[in-house]
C-alpha cells in the first residue's frame, strides 16, 4: 500500500499493490469507461428502476465523473472551500469530531470513499457505482468490498501512528519515499 498526491498536498489517494493506477484515477478511468460502466449495468440490472434506461445511467455516470473531477480540481485550487465541503461522515449518525473518520463523497450515483485526517486532508480509499435500489454498503458484494477497503486503510494508518495532519505528513515524509 502507498499513498500518492493527488491534489495541492490535501487530497491523496491510496495506490495497492498490483494495480496500475491509484484509487482515484482507476476510478475516473472505470467511470468514463462506456463499456465497463455497462456491463456494470448489466450485472446489476435489477437496481436500476424501470423508468431509466441502461444508456441513461452510462451518460449520467460518465457526466457525474467528470463533475466530482472538475469539483475537487476547484475545491483545491481556491481557498474559500475546504474538502469536507465535498466529503462527509460514511455513517449518517457521525456528528462529532473523530479521528481518522470514514467519509464519503457523492455525486448522484457515484461515491468516492475516504479517511479524513483533517478538515482539508483526505486519503481515497476506492469508490463505488451506487444504484438507486441498493441501499446500505453491506447489500452488495462491490460496495461491502469498498467498506473492507476503508476499514483496512483506517487500520494501516493506526499502524503507522498516524492520527492528525503532523503525523500523516511525518509519515509520507518517513516511509513513501522508500517505497
Amino acid at each position: 500500500m502507498k499513498i500518492v498526491n493527488i491534489f495541492a498536498y490535501k487530497l491523496f489517494a491510496f495506490h495497492y499493490k498490483g494495480e496500475e493506477d491509484n484509487e482515484y484515477d482507476r476510478l475516473l478511468d472505470l467511470w468514463t469507461n462506456t463499456e465497463y460502466v455497462r456491463e456494470f449495468l448489466i450485472t446489476n440490472k435489477a437496481d436500476i428502476p424501470k423508468d431509466k434506461t441502461k444508456r441513461q445511467f452510462v451518460e449520467y455516470i460518465r457526466e457525474d465523473a467528470l463533475y466530482i473531477d472538475k469539483q475537487l480540481i476547484m475545491i483545491t485550487e481556491t481557498k474559500d472551500e475546504s474538502l469536507s465541503h465535498f466529503f462527509q461522515a460514511l455513517d449518517n449518525a457521525e456528528y462529532q469530531f473523530k479521528i481518522l473518520s470514514l467519509q464519503k463523497g457523492r455525486r448522484h450515483y457515484l461515491r468516492l470513499y475516504a479517511i479524513k485526517i483533517d478538515e482539508d486532508t483526505f486519503i481515497i480509499t476506492g469508490g463505488a457505482i451506487k444504484l438507486p435500489l441498493q441501499h446500505l454498503m453491506k447489500d452488495r458484494e462491490h460496495t461491502l468490498l469498498e467498506l473492507k477497503k476503508l476499514k483496512k486503510a483506517k487500520e494501516y494508518l493506526k499502524e503507522n501512528e498516524v492520527f492528525d495532519e503532523d503525523s500523516f505528513y511525518e509519515f509520507l515524509n518517513e516511509n513513501q519515499n522508500d517505497k
